[in-house]
């Protein structure tokens, strides 16, 4: 689906961001990018949804090479959400046309649904416990829940690949658990691939088992999540200065205790 070859990223031909990424994302796989602040997860996002090049390498997207085709008709079969994105919609926009909006990847809409797309979006509104409310506005809602109406609007499209980066900013604990689950609601009996970027290991939940670590423009460790707590990856990346440890088949984190 996803294929990164030997992808490097050079700004202004000299400071390296990106160094001999490889990464393959398959049909249906499930993937936690997972990097501390400033680590490159997000050039790296960049680089797979074609809004950066890179210097060196190859990238593949549902089997097509680039250059030779067009980036916006794949984009298309890209759903994406950030915490950003929740700030650039009105807080008197309906949550219908919030939803809609992902149709034409917009914000904001520009012409009349139809019938079945207005059916489609009142019907995943109501998935998330929103029913009878698509016509109340953005403003209305908590933080945890615009957040999931914006992943109402990249689902609408039955994308092929979802991309996730940290929705969860900015939320307390209940909002981010709730919003965790909701991913888990919406997306585990799809065969949509997807991609969670995060710095937190609590929020690697049993539904992501596939894991990219990133640290210094370079891939630090690739694989199951199982073999990268067995790894003690996590122990690794931050210098030793934080225990990781799993309970409930959830990760966890804490400071280890200094004498």
């Amino acid at each position: 689906m996803i294929k990164l070859n030997n992808v490097s990223l050079d700004i202004f031909g000299a400071k390296r961001i990106l160094d001999n990424i490889n990464w393959h994302i398959e049909d249906g796989e499930k993937w936690i990018l997972f990097g501390r602040n400033g680590s490159g997860k997000t050039k790296l996002l960049e680089i797979v949804t074609g809004y950066n090049f890179p210097s060196e390498g190859e990238v593949i997207r549902f089997g097509l090479a680039q250059p030779g085709h067009d980036i916006r008709e794949l984009r298309k079969r890209i759903g994406y959400v950030s915490s950003s994105l929740r700030e650039m919609f009105s807080r008197r926009e309906k949550l219908i046309d919030a939803v809609l909006s992902g149709i034409y990847a917009s914000i904001g809409m520009y012409r009349e649904a139809s019938s079945s797309e207005k059916e489609k979006a009142a019907h995943l509104i109501d998935t998330i416990g929103l029913g009878g409310r698509e016509y109340d506005i953005i403003g209305n809602l908590s933080d945890g829940e615009r957040q999931k109406i914006l992943m109402l609007r990249s689902l609408i499209n039955d994308p092929d690949l979802l991309i996730l980066d940290e929705p969860t900013a900015g939320l307390d604990i209940i909002a981010r658990e709730n919003l965790l689950e909701a991913i888990e609601e919406l997306t585990a009996k799809k065969t949509i691939s997807m991609i969670y970027v995060t710095h937190h290991v609590e929020e690697i939940t049993p539904l992501f088992n596939m894991i990219f670590v990133i640290e210094n423009g370079s891939c630090f460790f690739s694989g199951g999540v199982d073999d990268a707590m067995e790894a003690e990856v996590f122990s690794s990346l931050f210098n030793d200065k934080i225990e990781v440890f799993s309970r409930g088949g959830r990760i966890y984190s804490m400071l280890k205790s200094h004498p």
